[in-house]
């Protein structure tokens, strides 16, 4: 990833007024718009649309909220996307995951993981490797999801590792100190799918 960003957030005050309304819930505590989204607010139109998939991935999915932040945490570690663990370690944090289960998925090391994460983080590693899963993975993923949940596990991965590769190409920053130290691949174990 840059050093610096190669394009810098836009200015609030920049920014159509029906942009603005869309990113009303996609503030920081102090009100500011989150740099990802200022960024991605480049172009606005395609913004304003990708929102409404976003929302349904980070707020209508099917998939149990820890299980999905382990896979989104998962998928920035492997793509060493700081912007987006720092993000996602923060509400990892706030839905009850302890550091070291964060860690352990992030990692591969998958110590003290469920069944259900342990499928759902080898089927991230699979998207991520094959951009599919094989019937043996597949029958795992069905035996203890619904079809809408296994499509959400798709649209998960999909979703941020297409944000993972903005992050790294556009440079966004993060918006801080990373709550968390974000692994780095050599920490990072394969992990046959």
């Amino acid at each position: 990833m840059p050093e610096k960003p190669r394009l810098h957030p836009v200015d609030e005050a920049d920014l159509q007024e029906k942009t603005l309304a869309s990113l009303a819930p996609y503030r920081d505590q102090d009100g500011r718009i989150y740099t990802i989204w200022a960024t991605l607010a480049h172009h606005e139109d395609a913004l304003r649309r990708y929102l409404v998939f976003s929302n349904h991935v980070l707020g209508k999915n099917t998939l149990p909220l820890t299980s999905r932040e382990l896979m989104i945490l998962r998928i920035a570690a492997r793509a060493q996307a700081a912007y987006e663990w720092d993000q996602h370690v923060r509400i990892a944090r706030r839905a009850g995951l302890a550091d070291e289960t964060i860690l352990a998925a992030a990692t591969g090391t998958r110590d003290g993981l469920d069944e259900l994460d342990q499928v759902l983080l080898t089927a991230t590693d699979s998207l991520i490797d094959r951009q599919g899963v094989d019937d043996e993975l597949w029958g795992r993923l069905t035996a203890h999801l619904s079809t809408e949940q296994v499509i959400d596990v798709l649209y998960t991965v999909g979703q941020y590792l297409t944000i993972a590769t903005v992050i790294n190409t556009l440079g966004v920053q993060t918006e801080g100190e990373l709550a968390l130290p974000l692994p780095r691949p050599a920490d990072l174990k394969e992990v046959p799918a």
